[in-house]
């Protein structure tokens, strides 16, 4: 389920939209009719190229020119066409099936669920409170990057593309935030020592370090050993790594041990490492972990007092987020949901099981 509750980025950039909740990224994909999704994986265009005319490659994107003749739409039941002969739903939707079909039937679960809430309590989204989420997301990708408008206008852009996130799934998305937002309201309270830790995690002692995550403790040990024989921990990221920090060679934000959205094994083990070291193998609630601390960030210095306005909105945000995904959890698995088609069942388990 894709959400976005506000304040954090990848490794966000990439996990931004995976969740802006991310804390434990919960992701509850925006929704709309699977058929919808379908739609958006289609070609529809006022014609379909024929088999006839000319095209080129340029920056690897396949271009087509416009002496290129083109045949009428087919209708809906030939959503495309390759090399002029039609591709009919019956060969495409199996295919779409189960490669995306279990997430967009989240999106669709999840989004009925909360609108149902929201006309139970009365909640009313307006444009506003998408604007809102839209700029929390913004200015999310913009403190973690320390872009700039036009980068962070960019960076957001490149989030979509990544997520596959055209107009309809992108609008449902903030809309899904607005209305879990409002229905946690009433459960956040900022209190003066949630404003102290926020302030230990922004302006104390950080660790700026690599991360690998694997399945396997045998994977890790694996790992673990090629690491220790001399091999670029990058290198090594990038080829075993599930986390979202392997395209990144496993780097991560710098970490402070007075986060505990971090597992608590692994803020110990930075602990005590020096700069340029390995940690032990470390368990962790999806598997297995390896770090190597870079650098040790000392505190910055900056007072309390002068940034207590900003702590106290970030507690307030990480609240927020912390709630609206267990909230989205709770509704998501109270849903009754029953699965026909044997391809999308397939994806829902697959989607469930991990």
């Amino acid at each position: 389920m894709l959400l976005l509750t506000g304040a954090s980025v990848p490794g966000w950039i990439v996990n931004v939209l995976e969740s802006q909740s991310d804390i434990r990224t919960f992701s509850a994909r925006s929704a709309f009719r699977i058929s919808g999704l379908f739609g958006l994986l289609t070609v529809i265009l006022t014609g379909c190229a024929a088999s006839t005319g000319s095209t080129e490659t340029r920056d690897g994107r396949l271009i087509f020119r416009d002496d290129r003749p083109h045949t009428p739409i087919l209708g809906a039941s030939t959503p495309a066409t390759i090399d002029g002969v039609p591709v009919s739903w019956d060969e495409l939707l199996p295919i779409l099936s189960e490669t995306a079909g279990g997430a967009a039937l989240e999106e669709l679960a999840f989004d009925r669920i909360l609108g149902r809430e929201a006309e139970r309590l009365g909640i009313v989204i307006t444009p506003a409170d998408t604007q809102r989420e839209e700029a929390l997301l913004a200015e999310t990708i913009a403190q973690a990057a320390g872009s700039d408008a036009a980068m962070t206008e960019r960076l957001l852009l490149d989030v979509r593309r990544a997520r596959n996130l055209g107009p309809s799934r992108y609008a449902a998305l903030l809309k899904r935030t607005a209305i879990l937002r409002q229905l946690v309201a009433d459960e956040v309270h900022v209190t003066n020592a949630a404003v102290e830790q926020m302030h230990r995690i922004r302006h104390g002692v950080r660790y700026q370090c690599r991360l690998i995550t694997v399945a396997t403790e045998r994977a890790a040990d694996a790992v673990r050993s090629r690491l220790l024989s001399g091999e670029p921990f990058g290198e090594i990221a990038a080829e075993f790594s599930t986390d979202s920090s392997a395209q990144r060679g496993g780097i991560i934000e710098a970490i402070s041990p007075a986060d505990p959205t971090y597992p608590s094994g692994l803020r110990a083990a930075l602990r005590i490492l020096e700069p340029g070291e390995l940690s032990p193998i470390i368990a962790i609630e999806t598997g297995y972990a390896i770090v190597r601390l870079d650098e040790r960030l000392e505190p910055d210095g900056v007072a309390i007092e002068d940034v207590r306005d900003e702590l106290e909105r970030a507690v307030r945000l990480r609240q927020e987020r912390l709630a609206m995904n267990t909230l989205g959890q709770r509704l998501l698995e109270g849903a009754d949901i029953a699965i026909f088609d044997p391809h999308l069942a397939q994806s829902w388990r697959y989607r469930r099981d991990r």
